[in-house]
């Protein structure tokens, strides 16, 4: 057998030094974005083969290749919820033909990324947080046998990580919306997202799940819009701003965890008086991003599904959601027809 390379011949690789774990199983191959996905349960990898590296074939012995993009998979909530729970169900209904199911699942991909990016940043303040509490508390203790407490370590980069944050949900939220224009045919908007809601109202006024559900979250959706715009390093200025502290001492000898607030008086908006756990705020707006984009997403597609294909929509119980792919919302078919 000859062990001359061709890189036109069928190849194979081993994806399993790409996670902790190396009896990590590739759930989904998925095509997105012109580039292939492998989607294990804990890494998500891009498959490269030889013609994306060297397109015009100058170097015949490039080899085949993959990039580890993800340390987590389809056992992830935010991933089998977003990227593979879009696919589960796009592969088990018909869309109307002037809608492009690949159009369609390569947009959920580049929102998918951007929830992961929030989710990081989410992720490492937490991490950090937690294992600085007891080091904290610790120099506070020891240090009431002086009359001094010495500096509290504090959580490395904060400011810049709520900015990627904040930047990401706000440009999640964007693409999000997007979703009307493949859908229906709306004016892309931007971060204008009441336009949205007003188009919506003068132009398919029939749609009233769609427009019940982008009334029932906009205050949240744009404290999310107003809270990017009123970081230091974006558009802050007086009566539209967030202050975001980290680490710190206060009175009785008490450490506060990193926190933030928001003053929008200066536009007519919303004034938080008391700083909350930065963490904690994260964890919530994380999952009403998630929410918001499922539940948007499964109404465009049922509106702009083929009629002559009876199916439904179903959340699974508790007790039917897979670990190894946590998605939450099946296609059945309607036996009501």
């Amino acid at each position: 057998m000859s062990n001359e390379f061709n890189r036109d011949n069928a190849f194979s690789m081993n994806l399993s030094d790409n996670s902790e774990n190396p009896n990590d199983e590739v759930q989904y191959l998925v095509q997105l974005q012109d580039s292939l996905y492998a989607f294990a349960n804990n890494s998500i990898t891009k498959i490269l083969p030889a013609e994306s590296i060297d397109p015009q074939n100058l170097y015949p012995e490039t080899r085949h290749s993959n990039q580890k993009l993800y340390s987590l998979g389809c056992a992830n909530s935010w991933v089998a919820r977003s990227i593979i729970q879009t696919k589960q169900i796009l592969d088990s209904i018909i869309l109307n033909p002037e809608i492009s199911k690949r159009e369609v699942l390569d947009h959920a991909w580049c929102c998918t990324e951007m929830l992961l990016a929030c989710e990081a940043v989410h992720y490492q303040i937490y991490k950090e947080t937690l294992e600085l509490i007891p080091k904290c508390n610790a120099i506070i203790e020891e240090s009431k046998k002086r009359t001094y407490i010495p500096t509290l370590p504090q959580v490395e980069g904060l400011e810049n990580n709520v900015a990627v944050f904040l930047g990401k949900a706000k440009r999640f939220l964007e693409k999000t919306h997007e979703f009307l224009c493949l859908f229906y045919g709306a004016p892309n908007s931007g971060s204008n997202f009441k336009a949205y809601r007003e188009w919506l109202a003068k132009n398919k006024s029939n749609k009233q799940d769609l427009i019940k559900l982008l009334e029932d979250d906009k205050i949240w959706i744009k404290q999310i819009a107003s809270m990017r715009n009123a970081h230091k390093i974006n558009h802050a200025e007086q009566g539209h701003n967030i202050e975001i502290k980290n680490f710190k001492l206060n009175p009785g000898n008490k450490c506060y965890t990193p926190g933030w607030r928001f003053d929008f008086s200066g536009k007519q908006g919303a004034t938080q008086i008391d700083y909350s756990d930065i963490v904690t705020d994260m964890n919530i707006h994380l999952k009403n991003l998630l929410t918001f984009f499922e539940e948007l997403l499964l109404i465009c597609i049922i509106d702009n599904s083929d009629s002559n294909y009876k199916f439904k929509i179903y959340k699974k119980p508790p007790e039917a959601i897979d670990a190894k792919c946590p998605s939450i919302y099946f296609v059945s078919i309607d036996k009501i027809i």
